[in-house]
């Protein structure tokens, strides 16, 4: 199969360095694999995934993205000041997760399960990307080996490294897909791949789509993702990708017996109590009269009012006496918050690839699809005068396509952190204890990797160019 090297237009400096927490769940058991057939493991791989990423997506992504403001100062990640606690919580969850994904692959070697193989490749790849840009150089090549005390020993990877073989891995699977059969064995409850072959077909398709996400976002650093992007989107046929919502990837939570938003049993008051609705998300949205936002955002005293972001210790009064819109008590039992991928996303990323000048077509058309495809994931009608509306209606630039994408990511792991940092936009405003500081383009490494892998921790840190929030992923401007 073809493998692509993806050419760099600017250096990047060779990083090594740091382990995993919990060493015991994150290496494979060899005996565990003799019994479980590779299907059994997706079920479990789905439903951690996508609860790591909706809690991502409410404890960090929404504040740094102004979706929400968290209106008592024990946590400040409005002021750009996170917790220690987060440092550790993607780390430890995600390479977790990515055990079973290794071992869902080994199982599928085994027993010579290619469709089984394809999905792992496409797990690996989403829940990879998620930690590489989370914190940028990280185990990869080395990690979930398979004895505990090679993890103290990890090196970190460079992250164009990583992206490249993420990359080459989406590209195996979409060759390996057979799409004239169902998965081999198992279970799939997000497209059922397990009982029908358009199942199969729609992970050939969830593949293609976090291909085009990967390649977009390091697109401004190599010219060979920008060809790629091309490639993908000129030829369907070979390269499928979504072409409707309900293809989109989420883990549809049916609250019944085991399988629950990992938010449905938790009290009201932690859900919304100490957290506003942004007024950069809310004012918007008013502004275009968007029917979205009564699916999102609990109104008070019949209006949507949102709160500011990045006020100061000393505001916190004045502001936080204001009533505003918090977030609707239906997402957390809601069976849409776990997601992966959205179709919308995929317009946005062919309107973005149009004005780039990435590939050919028509932009405006892509830019509607995209809007119309996240109001049908949350269930509604787009109104039939939307796409004229004032601010809506198609302009041809890029912050305008990154709005309407913004909102299309709402809970969607930290997809909007990441496009902020990708492009700039959405442009946010700064409050008082935020506008002299840098905007946050990374999560520091875990405080345990700094200091039982001390030696390569410091490596890392040198050729990160630091540790800090604000260090620069390497695809960033």
């Amino acid at each position: 199969m073809k493998k692509y090297i993806l050419l760099l237009l600017v250096p990047v400096a060779l990083s090594l360095g740091a382990c995993t927490k919990n060493f015991d769940t994150v290496y494979s058991d060899p005996e565990a694999l003799k019994n479980t057939a590779a299907g059994y493991f997706l079920n479990e791989i789905l439903y951690d995934g996508a609860n790591a990423g909706m809690r991502q997506a409410l404890f960090t992504n929404n504040e740094l993205t102004q979706v929400t403001v968290y209106s008592s100062d024990t946590r400040e990640t409005q002021r750009y000041l996170i917790r220690t606690t987060e440092y550790d919580y993607s780390w430890e969850n995600y390479y977790a997760i990515l055990k079973n994904v290794k071992d869902m692959r080994l199982a599928a070697q085994r027993d010579k399960y290619v469709n089984c193989e394809a999905i792992s490749l496409v797990l690996w790849a989403w829940l990879f990307e998620n930690l590489v840009d989370t914190y940028g150089d990280i185990p990869y090549y080395q990690a979930l080996k398979g004895y505990p005390e090679y993890q103290l020993r990890n090196k970190f990877d460079r992250q164009d490294e990583i992206y490249q073989d993420l990359v080459n891995k989406l590209d195996t699977a979409n060759n390996m897909f057979n799409t004239a059969a169902k998965m081999e064995i198992g279970s799939d409850f997000m497209y059922n791949a397990q009982d029908s072959t358009t199942g199969t077909t729609t992970w050939k398709k969830l593949g293609n789509s976090l291909r085009l996400r990967l390649l977009m976002r390091i697109s401004a650093k190599s010219a060979e993702a920008r060809a790629q992007i091309n490639l993908i989107l000129s030829n369907p046929g070979k390269y499928p990708v979504f072409t409707a919502a309900t293809e989109s990837a989420a883990v549809r939570y049916t609250n019944t017996g085991t399988f629950l938003n990992p938010y449905f049993n938790a009290r009201n008051v932690d859900w919304n109590g100490n957290r506003a609705m942004g007024k950069f998300f809310i004012d918007t949205l008013n502004a275009w009269n968007d029917t979205r936002l009564a699916k999102w955002c609990a109104p008070t005293s019949g209006q949507y009012v949102g709160m500011p972001s990045g006020f100061t210790r000393a505001e916190t009064d004045s502001i936080t006496d204001i009533p505003t819109s918090v977030l609707l008590l239906d997402l957390k039992s809601s069976s849409l918050t776990g997601q992966i991928m959205q179709y919308a996303e995929v317009e946005f990323i062919r309107a973005e690839a149009i004005l780039r000048g990435y590939t050919s077509g028509d932009a405006k058309t892509a830019y509607e699809n995209g809007i119309k495809g996240s109001f049908s994931y949350w269930g509604l009608s787009t109104p039939s005068d939307y796409l004229s509306r004032a601010g809506v209606a198609y302009n041809g630039t890029i912050p305008q396509v990154m709005l309407q994408k913004y909102y299309a990511l709402f809970f969607n792991d930290m997809q909007q952190w990441a496009e902020i940092r990708r492009t700039g936009y959405p442009v946010l405003p700064r409050g008082n204890a935020t506008k002299d500081k840098e905007y946050p383009r990374r999560i520091p490494y875990p405080l345990l990797v700094q200091s039982t892998n001390a030696e390569n921790y410091q490596q890392a840190v040198i050729n990160m160019g630091g540790d800090a929030l604000t260090t620069k992923l390497w695809w960033q401007p």
